[in-house]
């Protein structure tokens, strides 16, 4: 059971609110419904290979000063980029990983995070915020989607950038919050296994209305077989799959941030990391932990020292 970090007094959701909750849900659950351009699942810019980092436009950090926003490929796919943003300063600066949810389906993709990767960028460390092959995708699923992850951390070591790479914490929502917790455990997995023998190890991991247990979301069937859409079967049916995707213990900090009004990931996935700091909400959503001005992210802002 994971104890609240604050006691918060319970708050009415209103029917707006409702709404908006019940719309998230029809395009979070229903496969095969496209979004609009920045949520379809579409690479967004076209791939020129890992080792050719395109410039974006800087944007205005604190104090007017610039951030660099670099798109960069860590593999060959459209869908195996994303962006670097470098505040001023010479650095080495911490590194803050976004890692997108979407029941690992194609649809969504990293723009999910960018209100949160733009809010931490001002405040004085380095975003990597990508995309990855997803269930739709070619060589999405198991195991690609996983081999995308470690990759994506791993190609942080051969950048020409000033990165603090023993201060890293990953941040991921829904399913990205599994991908996160399972990152951070790559340490343990077997010899040969995708992900195994990282050269990047965060020291936090960020849980945001996760997907922790893959064995129970699979049981109940969650997000209308996401689970084994992913892996490609059940437990019974694809079982070392499991034993690969299902995040292990590892020695990394967990924050586990979710809203006790989610309907789309049960907060009792939460309640499944043993020992975790809990940041809840009583009347917060899914998508409330990816609004960069509501309560749940300035507390795990503070949580992380970042205020």
């Amino acid at each position: 059971m994971i104890r609240d970090r604050v006691l918060r007094p319970i708050r009415f959701l209103q029917p707006s609110a409702v709404l908006l909750v019940f719309f998230a849900l029809v395009a979070c659950t229903t496969a095969g419904v496209d979004g609009p351009p920045a949520m379809s699942g579409q690479p967004t810019a076209t791939a020129t290979g890992a080792t050719s980092p395109s410039t974006s436009p800087s944007t205005t950090g604190p104090a007017g000063r610039e951030i660099r926003v670099e798109r960069l490929w860590y593999g060959e796919s459209p869908w195996q980029a994303g962006n670097l943003r470098v505040p001023p300063g010479v650095g080495p600066f911490p590194v803050v990983v976004f890692i997108h949810g979407g029941f690992w389906r194609a649809g969504f993709n990293e723009t999910l995070m960018t209100a949160l990767a733009e809010d931490a960028v001002g405040r004085g460390v380095v975003t990597w915020n990508f995309d990855y092959r997803a269930v739709g995708h070619p060589g999405g699923g198991y195991p690609g989607t996983l081999e995308d992850v470690a990759a994506a951390l791993d190609h942080l070591t051969g950048l020409d950038e000033p990165l603090d790479l023993g201060d890293v914490i990953v941040v991921g929502h829904s399913a990205g919050g599994h991908l996160a917790l399972w990152a951070a455990s790559r340490s343990g997995l077997e010899p040969g296994d995708p992900g195994s023998d990282p050269a990047v190890v965060p020291h936090t991991v960020v849980a945001q209305a996760a997907v922790v247990d893959l064995y129970t979301a699979a049981d109940k069937n969650l997000g209308g077989g996401a689970v084994q859409g992913f892996l490609g079967g059940g437990p019974d049916e694809v079982p070392d799959r499991y034993r690969v995707a299902a995040p292990s213990p590892s020695n990394a900090r967990v924050i586990a941030v979710h809203g006790r009004y989610d309907l789309v990931v049960p907060i009792g996935q939460s309640d499944r990391l043993v020992g975790a700091e809990g940041i809840f909400d009583d009347t917060g959503t899914h998508f409330d932990v990816l609004d960069p001005t509501h309560d749940l992210w300035r507390r795990t802002l503070e949580a992380l020292g970042l205020s």
